[in-house]
């Protein structure tokens, strides 16, 4: 019942040009996500599937997953040094950001996602399904998550799709919207979800009702 009564609330909430309470990405790092979002060890990583604390050899990081270097070249900005007020809040927008280890992160960067030969696990002492492909020629390196998170992935492009007017990249969006049907929002995606809400005023719609990625 909680749960309709925000979604019936939602457009009263939502922000023309995205949520303008967490200022930009170090805002919502300092303040917000490790605070306030994943505070008392809740959460696990999200390609990994590590609970919290992470392993202590291993540094933890923040996971854009509609990828920063994405939003930089929609705003026009050479890099992730960008002015741009639009920028700076979806760089910033905790629907976008979850917890994971540098190492898987940095490995990651700005790949697009899609679905790629198995037996391609690079970090096999950290994760048991987490593949990237090489790069080869003009095929460029693809990342895939394991399973039970690659409805989250949809979700969070989605949200920042219809949030921030962005594009998704590639030809994703065929592939995204299965992952969406086959991987229903969980209970701490809904946790997740609600916990933002509060935190900085918006929702992602697609988990609240996430037949509407079928429309997109």
């Amino acid at each position: 019942m909680m749960r309709l009564i925000l979604l019936l609330l939602f457009p009263i909430f939502a922000f023309a040009g995205g949520q303008i309470v967490i200022s930009d990405y170090e805002d919502a790092r300092e303040n917000y996500f490790w605070s306030q979002l994943y505070i008392d060890n809740k959460g696990e990583s999200l390609y990994c599937g590590l609970n919290r604390p992470f392993p202590q050899t291993e540094k933890e990081s923040i996971e854009h997953v509609y990828a920063a270097d994405w939003i930089a070249d929609y705003f026009g900005c050479a890099n992730r040094n960008c002015d741009h007020p639009d920028y700076k809040r979806a760089e910033g927008d905790l629907h976008n950001l979850w917890p994971e280890l540098q190492r898987i992160n940095s490995s990651r960067g700005k790949s697009l996602y899609n679905e790629i030969e198995p037996d391609q696990n690079r970090f096999t002492d950290l994760c048991d399904d987490y593949e990237r492909s090489s790069k080869s020629g003009n095929i460029p390196a693809y990342v895939e998550p394991r399973e039970l998170v690659k409805g989250n992935v949809a979700r969070s492009i989605f949200y920042m799709h219809t949030e921030y007017g962005l594009p998704i990249p590639g030809d994703m969006k065929a592939m995204l919207k299965r992952w969406n049907r086959l991987d229903p929002p969980g209970e701490h995606e809904h946790w997740r979800n609600d916990l933002i809400f509060k935190l900085q005023g918006t929702r992602n719609q697609f988990i609240d009702n996430y037949f509407l990625g079928n429309s997109l």
